[in-house]
């Protein structure tokens, strides 16, 4: 409610409460009835500017109010912008970590489908010296032992465990095995065929 609104209530009930006064007594003074007029319009002239006063106080609220709320709002939207950038920057890394993804697949697939390449016969001559007799000791030892074991027979355990779902961590754990070398068995086991 406006305050001329509440000023002008209160003027009118004043009004009929002066008017519903029972009239008084035709001999009184004159002087009496003016103090007691001036003390009504005191009394009344107080009571206006402590409501005059309290409405200031809650206009100023309000507007403190309506200013916070603003900038509450201007926050918000400022935080709303600065996740919507790192939303957009996720999605971009998202979208190229799948495209690497992608590629090492695609790597991973084109060098299991190529075949081994032939080791250089081109060694300078020691090398070609160490070279002979090393081959020479795993033909012996090659033709000794007959074939020589796949992988999937030379680590049964893992591949179980691979079979039943179990992650590279927990399988390198229960194996006593580091990540990696897991992994490595695993895609020669995929190179090989045996997997």
């Amino acid at each position: 409610m406006k305050p001329w609104i509440i000023v002008a209530i209160l003027g009118a009930a004043a009004i009929v409460y002066a008017l519903m006064l029972p009239k008084r007594k035709a001999d009184k003074s004159s002087s009496d009835k003016d103090k007691i007029v001036q003390e009504v319009e005191a009394t009344l002239e107080q009571y206006f500017a402590d409501i005059e006063r309290e409405n200031e106080e809650l206009v100023g609220l309000i507007a403190q109010m309506k200013q916070e709320a603003s900038s509450k709002q201007l926050a918000q939207q400022e935080q709303l912008v600065e996740m919507r950038q790192r939303m957009i920057q996720l999605e971009q890394q998202q979208a190229q970590y799948e495209a690497r993804m992608a590629a090492l697949e695609e790597g991973s697939k084109h060098a299991a489908s190529q075949p081994p390449q032939s080791v250089p016969e081109t060694l300078g001559t020691q090398g070609s010296r160490a070279g002979d007799e090393s081959d020479h000791n795993e033909s012996e030892a090659s033709a000794e032992e007959g074939l020589e074991p796949s992988i999937r027979e030379r680590y049964p355990e893992l591949f179980e465990l691979h079979a039943q779902g179990k992650s590279i961590e927990g399988i390198a754990k229960r194996v006593g095995m580091q990540k990696g070398e897991v992994q490595l068995i695993l895609q020669l086991a995929k190179q090989e065929g045996s997997l």
